[in-house]
């Protein structure tokens, strides 16, 4: 019997993505229609996002117009004043290079705020709380499926370690506490694995934790799950669900959804070559804008390098070695479906220069909207930025011959060894292993 695991990457208002593909696949469902669909979701950071507006029962084109609603927006990315940047720990930030830019505190409340036009679950009579205020582990009977696992990805602040905040009480992977399930409302634990460090939010995120059918009520602090290193959470999503049950390993069904791959050029590796045709592509992309030439190797560059870095999906190694685990043979026959669009320019190898993609190159400003969407940070707020990634999702999805590519699961220029190389052929995987 297949057991069907919904994973969702972390990427800011990148993740609106994900539900441009939902919509696509499924049609535009209610949240509970699609999650009852899958036994186990599992997020992080933005895709926690989406996960709340799908248990608040909403449409995949009302989650897609929040994600494009910049008012809406802004209430979760709620940036600082200049007074705030004062503060001692926000000080670096009013250099523009370094430091946080949007408030820990308003941004519970901005969550808050952007789901409360859609209270379904309060208006449906399935609940007397507001969504975010539901306890984890009673939302998959109000969803109307009981046994349905949601997951979602913290990193604690004090205990320096990666927090799942589980709906299942008696998860096996959990066993080590004694037996003590700690619940968290649905809203806090969106709260912590929203909240990214350093170059974003100003402060750890504030949550209450308790004890269930017991007296321990805690407070403590989250960052964004991402610095756990599970800004793809598609690894810890199938442990979970290999921990809970003795099924076959083909009789898992994995979605997994990220929110665009950046590839600039690493031409870095060319300028030392001793070949000289490889040279030859660092030296025609000197002062190319597509090709990465950044070598301020400064104390205050590596510290936003790494800040960043963190919230990366390091290439493949999430789904890969997933996917080991499900075919150790590496067939490429395994349902373990991976769409996400990669965002990489491409190598002409006539001029030996790095050029935006055939699909932004067929129309008027291509290479520079494709130079200003690689620029672009997780924390898209204006509407010209959001603008860009909607433009990117129909370029993906498309079904014209020239269009973005999917990341692989294992593959380069030289072939496909595990995965799909278009969004088209990826539905089409998903779709044969799961008809809807």
């Amino acid at each position: 019997m297949a057991y069907k695991i919904l994973s969702l990457d972390g990427g800011g208002s990148w993740a609106v993505i994900q539900a441009r593909v939902l919509l696509d696949i499924y049609g535009d469902l209610n949240g509970h229609e699609l999650l009852k669909k899958f036994d186990l979701a599992i997020a992080n950071s933005g895709g926690s996002l989406v996960l709340a507006t799908l248990c608040n029962n909403m449409k995949l084109s009302e989650i897609i117009s929040v994600f494009e609603d910049e008012a809406k927006r802004k209430q979760v990315f709620s940036k600082l004043s200049f007074w705030e940047k004062l503060r001692w720990r926000n000080i670096a930030s009013l250099t523009n290079v370094l430091g946080p830019k949007y408030s820990m505190e308003r941004k519970m409340s901005g969550l808050q705020n952007v789901l409360k036009p859609y209270n379904s679950l309060m208006t449906q009579g399935k609940t007397t709380k507001p969504t975010l205020e539901i306890a984890l582990n009673e939302l998959p009977k109000i969803i109307g499926k009981p046994e349905l696992q949601l997951i979602i990805v913290g990193f604690d602040y004090f205990r320096q370690r990666a927090t799942f905040f589980r709906s299942n009480a008696s998860s096996k992977t959990d066993i080590f506490s004694g037996g003590k399930y700690y619940q968290v409302s649905l809203g806090h634990a969106i709260h912590s694995s929203s909240n990214a460090p350093v170059n974003y939010f100003d402060a750890p995120a504030e949550i209450t934790i308790n004890q269930l059918n017991g007296n321990d009520i805690r407070k403590t602090k989250m960052w964004d799950g991402a610095v756990s290193g599970f800004n793809n959470p598609v690894l810890a999503g199938l442990i979970e669900a290999i921990t809970n049950n003795s099924i076959p390993m083909s009789d898992y069904k994995i979605l997994s959804l990220g929110t665009g791959t950046g590839g600039q050029a690493m031409i870095a590796d060319y300028q030392t070559s001793s070949n000289t045709e490889i040279k030859a592509i660092f030296d025609r992309n000197e002062d190319n804008k597509l090709a990465f030439t950044d070598y301020d190797l400064t104390f205050v560059s590596d510290i936003k390098k790494m800040s960043t870095s963190i919230l990366g999906d390091p290439p493949d190694s999430a789904t890969f070695i997933a996917y080991s685990i499900l075919d150790p043979a590496l067939t490429n026959k395994a349902c373990l479906v991976r769409i996400n669009p990669c965002i990489k320019p491409v190598l002409n190898p006539k001029s030996l220069v790095f050029e935006a993609p055939d699909v932004y190159k067929s129309e008027p400003n291509g290479q520079e909207l494709f130079i200003k969407l690689m620029d672009l940070d997780m924390d898209a707020v204006a509407n010209e930025e959001v603008a860009l990634i909607t433009q990117l999702c129909s370029k993906f999805i498309t079904q014209n011959t020239v269009c973005l590519p999917n990341q692989l699961i294992r593959g380069d220029g030289n072939g496909i060894h595990l995965g799909d190389d278009t969004y088209q052929k990826a539905k089409a995987r998903w779709l044969s292993c799961n008809p809807i």
